[in-house]
């Protein structure tokens, strides 16, 4: 099956909800609306070391990192994502594999060998990662996502309405009982580009972000649940 690659920059910013609304309307009278006006749903489920040490690189800061989950966009899916998303100083590789529901219920349950009927060098490199880390499920995470993209590869992003929860047997149920990971006014920006960012884009972004932020909706709510809970 198909690896997706993408390499890209990405710059997170989180501004007010009011913002989203003043820049939303800037921004769909040059850019075409993903998907959805009304946006969509992502749910992901994060797997980290049986040490945290995905959630404590990221909070110290360092340079290269990386996370694993994963995603779906609707509670119900014939195939899941599987993604391992690795940052290089400033630039981001997320690589990704559609697998089974059944698949990724047996990676919840902690059997990691069924990445290998896949025969492919990034389902064997997840499998490692998975099995010599010790890794186990450790938060789900769903908001709500609205997406512009433009005729070249950028592509802006409001993600709101983030919560989180540990009952990771429910991750493909229709309702979880869920934590809020930010209050309703909090919205997560994010810029994705390859090379550059369009000066236009600047321009408009520039009145409503000025501050760029490190973050990370997996540390957001492990933070909110005290950190490291095994």
């Amino acid at each position: 099956m198909k690896i997706l690659k993408t390499f890209r920059h990405e710059l997170k910013y989180i501004i007010s909800y009011e913002d989203m609304l003043n820049l939303k309307k800037d921004l769909s009278e040059l850019l075409k609306v993903d998907r959805s006006n009304d946006g969509y749903m992502i749910r992901s489920l994060y797997f980290d070391s049986i040490n945290d040490d995905d959630y404590y690189d990221k909070l110290a800061g360092e340079m290269n990192r990386k996370k694993i989950r994963l995603r779906i966009y609707e509670p119900d899916p014939e195939f899941v994502k599987l993604e391992l998303k690795a940052k290089y100083d400033t630039h981001q590789l997320k690589r990704s594999l559609l697998i089974s529901r059944e698949e990724a219920e047996e990676l919840i349950k902690g059997n990691y060998e069924v990445l290998l009927i896949h025969n492919e060098d990034f389902a064997n490199e997840v499998y490692s990662i998975l099995k010599t880390g010790v890794y186990k499920p450790k938060s789900i995470i769903e908001y709500n996502r609205l997406a512009y993209i433009t005729n070249t590869t950028t592509r802006i992003t409001f993600d709101f309405n983030i919560k989180n929860s540990r009952d990771y047997s429910k991750f493909f149920d229709k309702d979880i009982n869920y934590t809020n990971v930010t209050n309703k006014k909090d919205v997560v920006l994010e810029v994705k580009f390859d090379r550059y960012l369009e000066p236009y884009i600047s321009s408009i972004l520039a009145k409503y972000a000025s501050r760029m932020q490190s973050v990370s909706k997996y540390v957001m709510a492990r933070n909110l649940e005290g950190g490291n809970i095994l």
